[in-house]
């Protein structure tokens, strides 16, 4: 059985290094960049949201003055 193992290639070696050498590098930019805009579009949505409650509360004032 030992005579098998000299023979077949080295897979788990062959994928450490190929994710060391070219697949590492690529996946922390890309996550870096993805952290980065899913921060932007929070801070999109927050200001969004602040909008669209600032115009719900005049929307309910110009009604409640049209009532009274």
């Amino acid at each position: 059985m030992n005579a098998w193992r000299d023979y077949l290639p080295d897979l788990k070696g062959a994928l450490t290094s190929f994710y060391q050498e070219q697949v590492k590098d690529t996946l922390e930019t890309k996550t870096s960049e993805f952290k980065r805009l899913i921060e932007k579009n929070l801070a999109l949505n927050l200001r969004t949201q602040q909008a669209l409650i600032a115009v719900a509360v005049g929307i309910f004032l110009l009604l409640a003055l049209a009532l009274f």
